[in-house]
């Protein structure tokens, strides 16, 4: 079952993934919006989607919405500082190239979020078979 859940979850997360960029292109490109605003309008809108989601389908849990939204936005944003973190500690101190430093971010963060959102923002031993 944690295997289905972690594929789910990373099918979810490309979906995410899709949906920022294409609010992204459409803030900057349609709308004029500077890049960092789009960024962040991207951002938003992949953390709603994936949410959902991941509440109803990955994890499908029984936690209030409120609450579960609300440890969920945590996990996303704990992530985003995380990548941020161990991106800029391999490129200054290991020397790494950001590509090749973004590829083991990738293999760190969606399993610490992946394990945060299983047992703490759904709560794994709640949810319904």
């Amino acid at each position: 079952m944690v295997i289905r859940q972690f594929v789910r979850y990373i099918v979810v997360g490309g979906i995410g993934t899709l949906a920022h960029l294409g609010v992204l292109s459409a803030c900057v490109e349609w709308f004029g919006w500077p890049p960092a605003a789009g960024a962040v309008a991207g951002f938003s809108v992949a953390l709603l989607i994936s949410y959902v989601l991941n509440r109803g389908w990955t994890f499908q849990s029984q936690r209030s919405r409120l609450a579960a939204f609300w440890r969920y936005t945590a996990v996303s944003l704990g992530g985003l500082a995380l990548n941020t973190g161990m991106m800029m500690g391999l490129i200054r101190y290991a020397h790494c190239d950001y590509f090749r430093a973004q590829l083991y971010v990738i293999a760190v963060v969606p399993v610490c979020n992946f394990l945060l959102n299983r047992y703490w923002t759904f709560n794994a031993a709640q949810r319904t078979a």
